[in-house]
């Protein structure tokens, strides 16, 4: 039979400290031991112990002792989502940044794999006023070319938030926006320092995302969304890569 495997001196047994073993913190359970089972799996021995208390929690600070953060304008940002206006139908966004082409190159459209030089892929799939499948654009910054209904086609199967971007070299026309929900992040200094900053002070960002509606540009339009958590805590060192950040 085969020898039982020799435990390891206690001594030698780094001490891993595993938040949330019991299941009462924010962490799951299953996660909390993660980094234990990739030690483990390593062959390297583990002696799990409690973790002790968090310390990026800075005490409660008074109203008064609230600053704020220099070199940074403000103490509020405000996120809200920027709809098309109803004269900006998807047609004049593309339109807007592209220039027509008359002899086209005999390439590919990057967007449809079919000849630039042919009618465009999302024929008889796509069908728009004035959009001629044949019709070749130009994007403005880049001069990369395809067919003007595939750049239709990829708008509406994105955000519709009046901005384009080129799938060739990524170049963005416009102002893109991304899916999140209104909201709004508020920013100042507190008279406490950070671990490993002890000479600085530090900048508190507060973020809040209220319970909503989805948008038009979200999974469900119209149904009920939920944001878990906030307002959410950050804390950076008041210096400058925290000020930059």
């Amino acid at each position: 039979p085969a020898e039982p495997y020799p435990l390891p001196s206690p001594h030698r047994v780094p001490a891993l400290p595993v938040k949330n073993l019991n299941g009462t913190g924010p962490v799951h359970p299953a996660l909390a031991g993660m980094t234990g089972i990739l030690m483990c799996a390593a062959g390297l021995p583990v002696c799990l112990t409690r973790a002790p208390k968090p310390i990026l929690h800075p005490p409660p600070v008074s109203k008064s002792d609230i600053k704020p953060v220099p070199g940074v304008n403000g103490i509020c940002r405000k996120t809200k989502k920027k709809h098309l206006k109803k004269s900006k139908t998807p047609e004049d966004v593309v339109r807007r940044y592209i220039q027509k082409v008359k002899n086209p190159p005999d390439e590919d459209c990057t967007i449809c794999m079919e000849r630039l030089v042919t009618s465009s892929g999302y024929e008889g799939v796509l069908s728009h006023r004035g959009i001629k499948p044949e019709l070749v654009g130009k994007l403005g910054k880049c001069g990369h070319m395809y067919h003007l209904l595939c750049l239709l086609a990829m708008y509406n199967n994105g955000n519709k938030d009046g901005s384009l971007q080129c799938p060739t070299c990524k170049a963005i026309y416009g102002e893109k926006t991304g899916t999140q929900p209104p909201g709004k992040m508020e920013f100042h200094l507190i008279p406490h320092s950070l671990p490993g900053y002890t000479d600085s002070k530090t900048i508190r960002i507060v973020y809040d995302i209220p319970t909503g509606i989805q948008g038009p540009e979200h999974p469900n339009p119209g149904k009920k969304f939920t944001a878990r958590g906030f307002p959410r805590h950050c804390y950076l060192p008041d210096n400058e890569k925290g000020r930059k950040v």
